[in-house]
């Protein structure tokens, strides 16, 4: 027998322990009284098909009960709840909506078969019915804080981003909870709507009230960078992604595309230069040391952007300026002029291992090559941050061993 079925024995168990406390309690009574608290014969039958492994049957007999007396009413919701974790959602939806259709249902009992059966609903991706009866149990204090949070995941999942914010604000007057991060977010999916509609203006608004939310957000500091720059306001973008060499300086190689744009207008090489040198101090991103040995290759000639991954590779152990030398045509030949042989590739990419990925969620760890605002895996805000190998993690002096030249 499948054990998830004896989780059923429990409440018939009391049930029958309740009834027989009654009996001797009041074995003098009239006999009126103590049939008036008797459990329905139907209920042993349906526990007798249960431990014959005949749950098919036994819903039957349960169902059939529900009819009979309204005691059994929270049995069946534990029934229906049960057939839900088993993936058998039809079930306990039936059993759910034959509860509710009860006219005698104590309004007690009435807005627990609504939670459970709109968890029904939720599971089986019927939003618009889990999303009424939801509405509904927000009015009820008892159920409010948990219609709100299914209520998020509904508007979260069929981006309905105002709604999201609205039942996000409750839930953090309602707790403890912080809610900036994931209102923030949703400020600024808002904003990216806003742009795709070409209203400058509305997506400023929405870039605002995300940094009221969270002071240093990363997506709206981006965001705000790219409108700036839409305007032809290139000071104000680049002034703008600047932000993130202090707030966040993981995510320049985000940006570094856009700022070579807005350096590219405004003419000015020279401060461009000067940003990819600091940001690949702080920043050792692939798309950063490609920047910076593009933009020196067109300046100085390709040897001498050849020369710079070199001293990349040399001076910091980095497998990003590493992966841009070996993308390189002219890698091989150029390697072997500066004496670094083939195990050094080996030992610096053998400490990749497990860093394949790119970006990696710091909430439960999924692994991706893309940037995502909320986490695949778990759903979480702003919790996919982009992976780096610190320095220290890689040998130094199993590398310097495999060094001819001088770091």
């Amino acid at each position: 027998m499948d054990p998830v079925w004896l989780l059923i024995l429990l409440p018939v168990a009391t049930a029958s322990g309740w009834v027989m406390a009654v009996r001797d309690k009041n074995s003098k009574s009239t006999v009126t009284k103590v049939s008036s608290t008797k459990v329905p014969d139907s209920f042993y039958r349906g526990l007798n098909l249960l431990l014959n492994e005949q749950p098919d049957r036994a819903l039957d007999v349960f169902l059939d009960a529900a009819e009979i007396d309204q005691d059994t009413a929270e049995m069946h919701v534990a029934l229906g709840n049960l057939f839900r974790r088993r993936g058998e959602i039809e079930r306990a939806t039936q059993i759910h909506q034959n509860l509710i259709a009860r006219p005698d249902l104590t309004p007690t009992l009435r807005a627990l078969a609504l939670y459970e059966l709109a968890q029904d609903y939720f599971k089986a991706g019927l939003f618009d019915r889990a999303e009424g009866l939801l509405q509904e149990l927000r009015q009820v204090s008892e159920y409010n804080e948990q219609a709100c949070r299914f209520l998020l995941q509904i508007y979260d999942q069929e981006k309905e981003w105002h709604s999201a914010i609205v039942v996000a604000e409750e839930l953090a007057a309602l707790t403890d909870q912080d809610f900036g991060e994931p209102l923030a977010q949703y400020c600024c999916e808002l904003a990216e709507l806003a742009i795709s509609e070409g209203k400058a203006g509305k997506a400023e608004y929405y870039l605002d009230s995300a940094l009221k939310y969270v002071e240093h957000c990363t997506r709206a500091i981006m965001i705000s960078g790219r409108v700036a720059a839409a305007r032809g306001n290139h000071r104000t973008a680049i002034s703008e992604w600047m932000r993130l060499e202090e707030v966040a300086p993981d995510s320049l190689g985000e940006v570094v595309g856009l700022i070579s744009e807005s350096y590219a207008a405004l003419d000015d090489e020279h401060s461009f230069r000067e940003f990819l040198e600091r940001s690949i101090e702080v920043c050792p991103d692939s798309r950063i040391i490609s920047a910076l040995v593009e933009f020196t290759r067109d300046s100085k000639g390709k040897v001498a952007g050849q020369q710079l991954l070199i001293d990349i590779v040399k001076k910091r152990s980095n497998l990003a300026g590493l992966y841009q030398l070996l993308r390189n045509r002219n890698a091989p030949e150029f390697l072997r002029g500066e004496s670094i042989d083939l195990e050094l590739i080996i030992a610096l990419l053998s400490e990749s291992g497990s860093q394949s990925r790119e970006y990696q969620c710091r909430q439960c760890g999924f692994n991706s090559n893309a940037l995502h605002w909320q986490c695949p895996g778990c759903k979480e805000w702003g919790s996919v941050q982009k992976r780096t190998i610190a320095r220290e993690q890689i040998q130094p002096k199993s590398l310097s061993s495999r060094l001819n030249i001088p770091a």
